[in-house]
């Protein structure tokens, strides 16, 4: 009789351990996709009102429909530098291939933009050789329709980010900087 008073307690202590290990899964991947949204509005402004965020074991889902193409590239960028995010799928969409999804047009001046991108992203480059000499080569970029992304180490100073800002931003074709830390 009080083997089975025992193991019944036993089971119920186990019980509760798993129910209580799954709610701080689930709270933890709340906070992961609290973090995540909040990183979003924070470097993307108001388009990030747009995304979902979905997140089960760390791993992000980003779904909607954003206006910018820029803000569909840069969302994966800043989500992996948050805390807690594993692998992130980015299943967002534009609202002009939503909205019209057999428009040649629309995927020429996509095929255009990723040409300018990848200019743009070479000139970025460059700058960050000049300003910062062999130390700007360690800064990650990104680069959509004139909005670059620099991803640093933690431990940068402040000083070398900002000259890595400031000679990025005075380039043409610029609209914004926006200044992350790599994760880890």
């Amino acid at each position: 009789m009080k083997t089975h008073k025992y193991l019944a307690g036993l089971a119920a202590a186990a019980l509760l351990c798993l129910a209580s290990a799954a709610f701080a899964d689930d709270k933890s991947d709340w906070a992961v996709s609290k973090d995540v949204k909040l990183a979003l509005l924070g470097k993307l402004g108001a388009d990030a009102l747009r995304i979902d965020v979905e997140t089960k074991g760390g791993n992000v889902n980003l779904i909607g429909t954003v206006n910018k193409r820029e803000t569909k590239e840069l969302a994966s960028t800043i989500v992996k530098s948050v805390k807690g995010v594993g692998t992130i799928d980015n299943d967002l969409e534009l609202a002009a291939t939503v909205n019209n999804p057999s428009a040649v047009g629309a995927a020429v001046t996509e095929g255009e933009a990723e040409v300018k991108d990848a200019t743009m992203e070479a000139t970025v480059r460059w700058a960050l050789l000049d300003k910062l000499g062999t130390e700007g080569v360690k800064v990650g970029t990104e680069t959509a329709s004139g909005v670059i992304t620099l991803e640093f180490e933690k431990d940068w100073s402040a000083a070398k980010r900002e000259a890595a800002v400031v000679a990025v931003k005075g380039l043409d074709g610029v609209k914004k900087v926006v200044s992350i830390d790599k994760k880890g």
